[in-house]
């Protein structure tokens, strides 16, 4: 998993090296930098989506698409 592109909101775009991208929100809150999923509408119908969602789901993608998305936030945000 990496990060490849930040846009204008501070959102990361990561290759899940799945044959899929996601985006992940980063913001600062009272606790720091945190992150999280930008997409939360699926359409049960589309099969990326439902990939997607799939791989959402699992806390090891979130954990580790976390931590690439703030240091790649970090590292273009200075």
């Amino acid at each position: 998993m990496k990060a490849i592109n930040i846009d204008d909101s501070g959102s990361v775009l990561i290759d899940t090296q799945k044959g899929f991208n996601v985006w992940m929100d980063v913001f600062e809150d009272e606790y720091g930098l945190t992150s999280d999923w930008n997409k939360y509408i699926f359409h049960l119908d589309n099969e990326k989506d439902m990939q997607i969602k799939t791989f959402q789901e699992d806390c090891n993608n979130f954990d580790e698409a976390t931590s690439v998305a703030i240091q790649f936030y970090l590292n273009n945000n200075n």
